[in-house]
């Protein structure tokens, strides 16, 4: 089972390999720069030999890639628009890279699993165009970054005009880019939960939902949030694991989903904002998995 947290990589890129390590997990999720900062300059490849010497002596082997927060493809604004296709560009290329090393040095069963991003929200388009723009940048991204990586987008609460907020969403989108076998999807359990998926209750029917209008076989990464919200609330609210309106019962039963069984399980959690409080939820997290 992949298990994992998201980490910093603070002070060097290397440093969200240890972080893994050292919180005794096999999966991470990271973000190669500041997540408030436009990404367009090319990361290093002295960088890179870097985060690969620091994997290849590691136990980690899921990396996630996470996209800056500033990324909206549904704008109309060319420049924004441009710069967030653009710091998708940098994290692909930098995911390919890796998976390049990985292959290279023979790191056996690490895997870059992709690029995971937020799609963005309807602001100045329709809602058809603000779909049609999203799918036009990706297609736009991956025609820049030739390769095997995928895009994956990002299941959200639905806040707003935040789009991707049902899994049929997330259908259209992937169907809209025309090389859709790089085009994969993260789902986050609060998110999913807030947007009216009741994990709760009715977690064979969220599944079978996901199922028929994703595949399973595309999603590639299950963000493992606990939930302030209500469902249907459409309020993007992390909370601890067990410590929300999911619970520790509803939490396990998706631990042991075996249509999951092979997609690695990752914590946003807000006490990974602590170090103090990170072992605790990560032995939650292995305990709610035994």
């Amino acid at each position: 089972m992949y298990l994992g947290i998201h980490v910093s990589s603070a002070g060097g890129i290397e440093n969200a390999i240890k972080n893994g390590e050292r919180y005794g997990v096999n999966s991470i999720q990271m973000m190669p720069t500041a997540p408030m900062r436009w990404s367009t300059k090319e990361i290093p490849d002295e960088s890179i030999e870097k985060f690969l010497d620091a994997l290849e002596r590691s136990s980690v082997k899921k990396i996630l890639i996470h996209g800056i927060y500033l990324t909206n493809l549904a704008r109309e604004d060319k420049r924004l628009f441009h710069l967030g296709k653009m710091g998708l560009v940098t994290y692909l290329d930098f995911a390919e890279r890796v998976a390049k090393g990985i292959k290279e040095r023979k790191i056996k069963d690490a895997e870059i699993l992709g690029v995971c991003f937020h799609p963005g929200s309807q602001k100045e388009l329709s809602y058809e165009d603000s779909l049609e723009r999203i799918s036009y940048g990706m297609q736009w991204v991956l025609e820049e970054v030739k390769g095997s990586q995928k895009l994956l987008v990002e299941a959200t609460a639905g806040t707003g005009g935040n789009l991707g907020r049902n899994f049929t969403e997330l259908r259209l989108i992937r169907e809209g880019v025309k090389d859709m076998d790089r085009v994969g999807f993260v789902i986050d359990t609060q998110h999913t939960f807030a947007s009216g998926y009741d994990w709760v209750n009715n977690l064979d029917g969220v599944v079978e939902d996901m199922d028929r209008e994703l595949g399973i076989g595309n999603v590639k990464a299950i963000h493992l949030n606990d939930s302030m919200a209500e469902c249907g609330s459409n309020k993007d609210r992390h909370a601890n694991l067990g410590k929300g309106k999911l619970g520790e019962k509803a939490i396990r039963s998706i631990l042991k989903e075996p249509k999951f069984k092979n997609i690695p399980f990752l914590l946003e959690t807000p006490a990974l904002k602590d170090e103090k409080t990170i072992p605790a939820e990560v032995q939650k997290l292995k305990h709610l998995a035994k």
